[in-house]
Formats: structure tokens, sequence, C-alpha cells
């Protein structure tokens, strides 16, 4: 059967009433044929009337609703939730997977609006080559889109709606374009968002295949069912990397009629087990596993536990040529071959199955299976989760959903833009770190970098941004300039200047000095006069000096430390550059938690001034943490940066000092802990054997992760996020790796996913 199907140019109106629009595969043998009779706004080979702004119309007259839901981390309570969302389901449901390449040309048209116009040349090539690189990812095998769907007639969709909601699933309601286009991208193939409204497509239904235009289909139906099934069952199916389309129909059988056939199958076996018995013979052992299965589950029908269903599982295949189209064939049915299932290859019924994997609501094959509430629950087709938010920047590739990852920590959708980095030595947490940095600033987001051991002061220099280097004349920071406007905001500032003092002089200021400070920094903001900075406050702690504090800050106000708070740092608010380095290596060790922290306060000051996206990268931030003051300092700041937009990632090394637990300690592992608390995004890169049990408790890992994160290639790490684990894998382009290991004098370098630690 072949036909000319015009694809939808208006959706949103009634077609021609089913059986007035119907097109024939060839006109009528006469002389003067009638006119056409007008084509259907769509194709009547695909079940649809039309496409409402709210859900489609079958041409049954039966409207419907499509719920576009989020994958979840398969796990034991997870399974359990689904299982009881089904035990309460009373009505027909279609689940849907839908697996295929990625359309990334929205996200390299965003990236190419907020790139800003005064990059270096280095820099935009390097811009120009991550749009090159999504590009390329939308033809690169195994590397797939897939999206989770819930289907069913339209007036139990709140009653659904409700039941995923309870059950942990995150659920968002399709209308209005993006419904159109699934419509269209369900029936022919790809991706919805190429899928135009405009032009014609050839369907041509074959033996064994579908010719979708210029690309094939084949659907299976699953004939025999596993004897058991696995948790994520459908999972490993999606992971052999092909585009496809899964279909689970679903038709609750009462309990009442279930508990009556239970008892006649039990019925029935018994006596036959009986007959055997008087004839001296005994029964299989297949006939007994079966009496057993049988009176488990009548009971567990009877109390409530369990229920059945109807159940039927299609799937659709698409590829370009017959030779991949085969070999798909032969991996999905070897996956059901492996648990001792069969897929039937529909002969002469490709219709059917193609209507199948339709969001219909519609098992067009009509052959079903019946399977309990655990069985159905163990498909759980709803995992891997992804992060895929096509807004942003690209982090990396999922190596487990074989999808990239790709979010925006400012669009307002996490709890905030903070990001912890965990690795050991030579991991490759440095290379990651300058990546994210450069990609940000390709798109407009400004960062600022507190960098101990000088290792991003090249890469600075390369992206057009600067490095200062505190503590030298005519670089320093001027962090006790305030905006007095918010009330609050001025309360929380103080607090932190104080701690900054704190950990200037080197000790914790007992309880009447502590109190001697504050009542100095509330006073010198109280007055009404002009703040200049540091220099200022500390001649006005010289007149009100009870307790000789400004004793223990003079080497930073007429010493050799002098011009690390002076007023040059003014300049730092009113001019920022695409990339700041705070180059700390000229420093002494002792001196460099101060200055990290004078450095923070100074981009605190900027983001209070003017909130929009920045990155804080503070680099071995336990230097910071051990000292009592400097763990209070940062945990505060992760908590009060969202308020003005500033995103704050800390890396460190020492993953077992910063989650300690040692009471001898003045500082423990709780503020280690509060931190990452504080954190909505955590990539942990390879690990060491002797930290890993730290890790794995702090994070909740199984011990498979426990051991990859241990023996990791370099570059690849595991990403946590919105309460999921993400396998990363980060990947960057030759130019971007160009800027990012550049040094003075040297040639280009070839791209490594790992870089130095």
């Amino acid at each position: 059967m072949k036909r000319l199907i015009p694809t939808i140019q208006r959706l949103n109106q009634q077609a021609a009433p089913p059986g007035s629009g119907d097109v024939a595969p060839f006109p009528p043998a006469a002389e003067q044929p009638p006119p056409p009779k007008p084509l259907p706004q769509l194709p009547l080979c695909f079940m649809l009337s039309h496409v409402e702004p709210d859900g489609p119309v079958r041409l049954d007259g039966v409207k419907l609703c499509l719920t576009e839901l989020m994958g979840l981390e398969l796990d034991a309570p997870k399974l359990g939730a689904f299982a009881g969302m089904l035990n309460a389901c009373d009505f027909p449901l279609q689940l849907l997977v839908r697996q295929h390449p990625p359309d990334l040309e929205r996200m390299r048209r965003e990236l190419e609006q907020a790139q800003p116009g005064d990059l270096p040349e280095q820099t935009r090539d390097a811009a120009e080559s991550q749009r090159r690189l999504l590009s390329e990812l939308e033809s690169r095998e195994g590397i797939l889109d897939r999206r989770f769907y819930a289907v069913c007639e339209q007036e139990h969709a709140q009653e659904l709606r409700g039941l995923l909601s309870r059950s942990g699933l995150s659920i968002h309601p399709l209308e209005g374009e993006t419904l159109q286009r699934l419509v269209i991208a369900s029936a022919l193939g790809g991706s919805p968002a190429q899928r135009q409204r405009e032009g014609s497509v050839e369907v041509e239904f074959n033996h064994h295949d579908v010719k979708l235009g210029g690309r094939l289909a084949r659907s299976l139906h699953l004939a025999k069912w596993p004897r058991s099934l696995a948790p994520g069952f459908l999972q490993q199916l999606m992971a052999t990397g092909a585009p496809m389309d899964i279909a689970l129909h679903l038709g609750p059988i009462p309990s009442e009629q279930a508990a009556r056939q239970l008892e006649w199958q039990k019925v029935r076996f018994e006596s036959a087990r009986s007959l055997s018995v008087r004839r001296g013979k005994t029964m299989s052992p297949e006939a007994e596993i079966a009496l057993e299965d049988v009176s488990r589950l009548r009971d567990d029908v009877q109390r409530g536990r369990e229920r059945l269903f109807h159940a039927s599982l299609s799937l659709t295949l698409h590829a370009d040529d017959p030779e991949t189209l085969k070999e798909l064939t032969q991996r999905a049915s070897a996956h059901f071959a492996a648990a001792l299932g069969k897929l039937d290859p529909l002969p002469f019924r490709q219709r059917e199955g193609l209507l199948s994997t339709q969001p219909l609501a519609l098992n067009a094959v009509a052959a079903w299976t019946t399977l309990d509430t655990s069985s159905v629950a163990r498909c759980f087709p709803f995992s891997p989760p992804d992060l895929d938010t096509r807004s942003g920047a690209l982090y990396g590739i999922d190596m487990r959903a074989c999808a990239p990852i790709v979010y925006d920590p400012w669009d307002g959708t996490h709890l905030n833009a903070n990001t912890a980095v965990l690795a050991r030595s030579g991991s490759g947490k440095s290379f990651a770190t300058k990546l994210g940095v450069l990609r940000g600033i390709c798109r407009g987001v400004v960062a600022y970098v507190i960098d101990p051991e000088g290792e991003y002061a090249d890469m600075a220099r390369s992206a057009g941004g600067r490095v200062l280097s505190p503590g030298v004349a005519g670089q320093g920071m001027n962090p006790f300039v305030l905006d007095q406007t918010d009330p609050e905001e001025l309360l929380q500032r103080i607090g932190s200047l104080r701690r900054l003092i704190e950990v200037m002089v080197g000790e914790r200021l007992g309880a009447e000095r502590r109190a001697a400070l504050d009542h100095a920094l509330a006073g010198y903001y109280a007055q009404p006069r002009e703040r200049t900075g540091f220099r200022d406050f500390y001649r006005f702690l010289e007149e009100n000096d009870p307790e000789g504090l400004s004793k223990l800050l003079r080497p930073f106000a007429t010493g050799s430390l002098r011009h690390l708070l002076s007023d040059e740092g003014d300049d730092l608010l009113h001019n920022e550059a695409l990339v700041t380095v705070f180059d700390l290596r000229l420093l002494e060790p002792e001196l460099r938690p101060a200055a990290a922290m004078v450095c923070t306060e100074t981009v605190w000051a900027a983001a209070a001034r003017d909130p929009r996206p920045r990155l804080l990268v503070v680099d071995e931030v336990w230097s910071i943490m051990q000292h009592p003051e400097g763990a209070a300092f940062m945990v505060s700041m992760a908590k009060r940066a969202r308020k003005h937009r500033l995103g704050l990632q800390f890396i460190t090394q020492d993953v077992q000092d910063l989650l300690s637990e040692d009471t001898s300690r003045t500082i423990t592992g709780h503020s280690g802990r509060a931190l990452l608390q504080n954190a909505a995004f955590k990539l942990l890169l390879q690990q060491d054997a002797a930290a890993i049990s730290t890790v794995a408790d702090a994070f909740d890992l199984p011990e498979d992760l426990q051991r990859w994160l241990v023996s990791c290639p370099r570059g690849d790490g595991l990403l946590l996020a919105k309460g999921e684990r993400f396998p990363i894998r980060i990947e960057a382009t030759p130019e971007e790796t160009e800027v990012i290991e550049w040094r003075p004098g040297a040639h280009t370098k070839p791209a490594d996913a790992g870089g130095s630690g």
C-alpha cells in the first residue's frame, strides 16, 4: 500500500469527517474521473482525525491526552512507587518511549546569539568549534535523544497525572506547538524539532518494513514474553543504541475477574495433579512451578498487593538503509532471545505495528498477554534519566543514556548554580573546569578564578581575560566598599568581613575581641560618611580601638601586605573582563586563605551591585576550609550566591579531609558536607582508593560505581544533579583544547579530554 500523504499544515483545524476524505491508492477506472475529494488534514492511514491544542483525536472520535515524563534512576523504591501507581490505575494506558538522534539546532542558535561581540579571535574559533561539535553529535552513531510519554483518553487525564506525580515522576502536559510536532514526528520518525508542517511525505507499507519518506522503519511485536523480567528490562533494550519507538499498552483487569480466573486455573492444575497421582505419575516441574505461581498470585490479588493487566509490547526501529535496519532488528531480537522471549516480525501487518507505537493509546496488533503488577513494574520504561534541557552549554556525554548533557545552571530550574568538583590529582579536574569556564564566557557568563598555583593564568590570557596578583602594587582588592541600600545584605556582609579579618590575623579572636570588632564594623558603616575601603576602616579602627585590634591589622595597612587591600580594586567592579584570574602564587601559603577570601568578597560586591550570571571558581578550597572562619565564610557564600545569580564552583583533591569527621580537629567534615549540600551539581572524577569509602558514604554510591570511579579513565566521571546520577565523559574540540592548554610560545596541542589534574 503506497500513499502520498501531506504533512500537517494547520493541526488545530478539524479534518474532514471520517469517510468523506478517504484517499484511494488509485483513481477509479473511468473515462472522465470525478473531481478528487479533498485530502484530510491528517492521513487516515495513521488513524487520526485532527489535533486540537490540548490533544489529538482518533478517527473513532476519542480524544487523547499526552503527558511527557522525566526519567528516574532505577532502584527498588522507585519500582515500588511505580507498582503502586499501576495498582491504582483503572483505565487503559499507553507508555511510550521515543529514542532518536538529537536535534540541537535551537541550542546552536542560542549560543550564537549569546556570544559576546568582543571575543578574541582564538576564543571565537573555540565558540564556533563548540557549535560544530553539536552538529557532529546529531549524526554521531550511538548518540540519542530519549523522551518518555504516557497516553490515555482525555477523560482520565487528571487522574493519570495525579497518579504519576504521586509515584515520583515529573510530568509535563503537552499542548500547542510541542504537541503538534510530536504527533508528526511519531508518525514519520525522527526528532519532533526536525519535522516541519509543509511538504509531502511518501509512505509505503511493504511486507516487512515501511518507507517513511527517505527512511525505513520496521515494527515488531513481543509475541512470547520472557519467563521472568529483570528490573530495567526495557532500559537494557534501549541501551543497544538503536533509534526506536517502544509502546507498552496496559489494560487493567478488574480484581474480581482476575481472582476468578486465577482460582479456575488453580483448580485446573490441582485436578491435573490429582489425576497424575491416581495414575501413579508425578507432575512435570513446569506444572509444579505454574501451580505455585498461580497460588501465590491468587493470594496477592485477593489481598490487593497485585493485580492483573492485559499487556502488549510493540517497537518500531528506524534506519536509513536496509542493512542497518537488518542489524538493528538482529540486536533487538537477540536482546529478547537472551531472556527466552521472541519477537514477531509482523509480516504483512506493518501498518498495525506502526499504529501500535504511535501516541494513540491503540493496540492495533490486537495481541495481548496477561501480566501481574510486579512484572509490569520491572519494565519501568522511564529510565535512565537524562540531563538535556537544550539550553545552556554542553558539559559532556552521558555514557549510560548515550545523550548529550546540556543544562544552564542559571535558568532558575535548579536549586542554585553551585558546583562541587571532587577528584584526585591528575584526574582532569583542572581541564574540565577550564573547559566549563571557556564555554561559559563564549555565551556571556563572566568568570572569576581564585588560583593558588597559577594554573589558569595562561588560559585566561589566551581567552582575552586578565590576571591579577593580589598583594602586588596596583592590583589590590577592595571588599570593604559596601552598598548599604539593602539592610539584610549589609548585615550579612558585616559578618563576612568579620570572619575575613579573623582569617587575616591568623587566629580565632576571643569573645570580647569579636564583640569589639563587630561593634567597630557596625559603627563604621553606620556613620554618614564616604567609605573608601580598608585603609579608611583602619583609620577609624585606630581612633575607636579599646581592644588593640588595629595592631593585628597593621601589616595589611602599612606593612608588606599593604597592597592586598587597596583602592585599586574599585576598577574590578566597574570594568569586568570576560574572565579574571586571581593568581596567588606570590603569596605565602599561610596568607593565601586570607587573599582568597578578599578576592571572593570583591566578586561578591560585584554580584550584589549588578546581579547577572557569573561564575566564581575556587581551586583547592580545602586551603580555606581548614580554618574555622574560612569554612564558615565558604558555607555562607554558597548559601547566598543564588540571590545574586552567582555560581560558586569549588574544587578540591583533599576529598577525605573535606568530608572527614575527625572531632579532634577544630574544623570537622560537617562544614565540608554543608558546603556540598549547597551545591546543586557535584562532579566526581577519578577517586583515590583510600578515599572512595568516604565518598561513597557521602553520596550513597553503590559498589559498582565505587569500583568504576577508582578505575575510570581521565576525563570520565559521575555528575550528580537533581537527585540523579549521570556517568559523564568530558569532550573538548581541538580549538577549545588549544585555548585551554595555551602556553606562551607553545604550538597547538591535540585534543585531550583529560588534560592535567
